[in-house]
């Protein structure tokens, strides 16, 4: 399934993309219970599909499986109306698109995770390839990771804002991992298990608002504030759905690729194969004391070809158009604009 957060007017609701359609699965679900005899069928489905994705997915297999069953009957009887009259499959223009888990309690992102990325100022390809092979030999296990505020998350259809602190907007096109199932201390052999899905989440980056005071002081010298960086208005896009795990099985087999266009010029284009620390290893070590909840997600890092490599002018503008494609996931489409404030 492809699993949705959408509005319909003011009401937040779950729901199954179809091809450009999306269907609401709680009210496709009270009509099946209503036709199959079943008592209280809208209190029936509002335990199982809930308006919100983190509570749904919370549900876990009972919930997922009565997802399945009201994506199948809405698929089969997509004309019909719901139990108070209201249309079980909408159009894209009939609703709009939030971001599949609108309020994430944890968003976690992994820096510098994929080979080509980490070694991509390098313009040698024989240096690059050195440098490459240098890294492998490190068998690197600890990922470099930081978080970006939950309030930053928005939708398919919202814009990028173009802050005014920044000349420098950079975008990173990323595999996002939406927790399903409650744990801590998870083996990495075990990872999986607790993984409902993929999404796409760009990161969005102010590259010259990453550095704390360039002075002679402790940790200041050389390091980077993620969090500043990271943390600009709209930073966090996510969409356009969560595909579940039974979809994408092993997403490095095939390896998944990741791909950015701006103002329709590819910018980045390369696959999961390149990843670093991959993820069961990511979820072994961010469960290490802490509890991953259903609806937490963890941004996996991006590949090369990020806005600052191809040189002052690939850094973003208001009026550029950012695409960003993981199939079979789908496409995160953006227009920047001119920051509100100003």
């Amino acid at each position: 399934m492809k699993l949705v957060t959408f509005k319909v007017h003011t009401e937040e609701r779950i729901g199954a993309l179809v091809d450009e359609n999306i269907v609401d699965l709680n009210s496709a679900y009270a009509l099946k219970l209503r036709g199959e005899g079943k008592p209280n069928p809208r209190r029936r489905a509002d335990a199982l599909i809930p308006p919100s994705m983190i509570d749904f997915l919370a549900g876990g297999e009972e919930s997922m499986a009565a997802a399945r069953a009201a994506l199948e009957f809405a698929q089969k009887y997509e004309d019909a109306s719901g139990i108070d009259d209201e249309k079980i499959v909408l159009g894209e223009n009939e609703a709009r698109l939030m971001p599949p888990v609108p309020r994430p309690g944890k968003l976690y992102c992994v820096a510098v995770n994929f080979y080509d990325h980490a070694t991509e100022r390098i313009k040698d390809p024989e240096q690059r390839e050195k440098e490459i092979q240098r890294l492998k030999s490190l068998n690197l296990d600890v990922p470099d990771v930081f978080q970006k505020p939950p309030s930053l998350v928005v939708g398919p259809r919202d814009s990028l804002i173009k802050v005014e602190a920044t000349d420098k907007m950079d975008y990173e096109c990323e595999l996002a991992v939406v927790i399903g199932r409650e744990g801590a201390y998870i083996p990495k052999e075990e990872a999986y298990d607790y993984i409902a899905g993929y999404t796409i989440l760009i990161d969005v980056s102010a590259r010259d608002q990453g550095f704390p005071q360039d002075v002679d002081f402790r940790i200041f010298k050389g390091d980077i504030n993620w969090t500043k960086g990271k943390g600009m208005d709209n930073a966090a896009p996510m969409g356009p759905c969560i595909v579940t795990r039974d979809e994408v099985s092993d997403p490095y087999n095939p390896p998944l690729r990741l791909k950015t266009r701006v103002n329709g010029e590819t910018r980045q284009d390369n696959t999961l194969d390149h990843m670093i620390i991959k993820i069961p290893r990511i979820i072994e070590y961010l469960s290490n004391g802490t509890t991953l909840k259903p609806g937490d997600v963890i941004a996996t890092g991006t590949v090369a070809g990020v806005a600052h490599s191809w040189g002052p002018e690939g850094f973003l503008n208001v009026g550029d158009t950012v695409e960003c494609e993981i199939q079979p996931i789908g496409v995160l489409r953006h227009k920047v604009i001119k920051d509100p404030w100003k």
